[in-house]
């Protein structure tokens, strides 16, 4: 039977850029170019099944904004085949990949991306991440917020090789050093994302996207709390922005966050 997904994005530039790399995918609604000029509140509901997405460019003047917007029109153009069959984003990380590197190699620059995907279905979800977009997951029952993903960086690198402990990874110089992104030429070296699940929404009601703006200036705690608030998610995830600027905005900003229902 299809459930109702409630869900509410935010994005915006920070307090230091003055440009937005980041974009999201939201059941098929993207930031376009005209729209990441100014601060992008979205609440909506969706039927299962659908697709989420957090999108995080990097490459410098309009290069990362390029990257993130190339990701999501791709993933637009593949929603319907990872609806039908989850397999398809496999197909859909090789064909974003493709495109990104067809531009770089016709227009001579140099770009990349993450990608943070949640495919929920009519009794699961699952999760998919590429680079340091994270995705956590609220367990109702037991009140506690779980990180789901790994970071594709030389800093989670140092802690799965036993050099620094996760709390020094925060803090590592090499934590935004990205292994593994959209836009490696794929002749060079293969890859596929991480994928987490599927989850029952028997314990998981809520589900958080987001860049790593967010991370960077919110603590584990701090998210926690805010996830765990028994409000609205388009109050939850007006929190999650403002405590993120209020603590420095040092970064763009994006997060989107998912209320499975009962």
């Amino acid at each position: 039977m299809k459930k109702t997904i409630k869900f509410s994005v935010r994005s915006d530039m920070g307090r230091i850029r003055t440009n937005n790399e980041d974009n999201f995918y939201c059941n098929g609604i993207f930031m376009t170019v005209s729209e990441r000029e100014r601060p992008f509140f979205l609440n909506g509901e969706a039927k299962t099944p659908c697709v989420f997405a957090v999108c995080d460019g990097m490459g410098g003047e309009d290069c990362g904004e390029l990257a993130s917007l190339t990701a999501v029109e791709t993933l637009a153009q593949s929603a319907g085949k990872i609806l039908c069959d989850n397999k398809a984003v496999f197909d859909f990380v090789k064909d974003a990949n493709a495109n990104l590197v067809a531009i770089m190699k016709q227009q001579n620059i140099r770009m990349g991306t993450t990608l943070a995907l949640a495919v929920i279905n009519e009794d699961s979800f699952t999760l998919y991440n590429i680079g340091d977009s994270r995705i956590y997951r609220f367990e109702s029952e037991h009140q506690r917020l779980l990180r789901v993903t790994d970071d594709h960086s030389l800093a989670e690198d140092k802690v799965r090789m036993g050099i620094i402990t996760p709390a020094q990874a925060e803090k590592d110089r090499d934590r935004h050093v990205l292994t593994r992104y959209l836009g490696i030429d794929d002749e060079e070296f293969s890859f596929s994302p991480d994928v987490y699940g599927p989850f029952s929404f028997n314990e998981n009601k809520k589900i958080l996207l987001c860049s790593d703006g967010l991370t960077d200036m919110l603590s584990y705690g701090e998210i926690s709390e805010i996830m765990g608030m028994d409000i609205d998610v388009s109050e939850i995830s007006d929190n999650l922005l403002k405590t993120a600027l209020d603590n420095g905005g040092k970064d763009n900003v994006t997060c989107i966050v998912i209320e499975t229902g009962e």
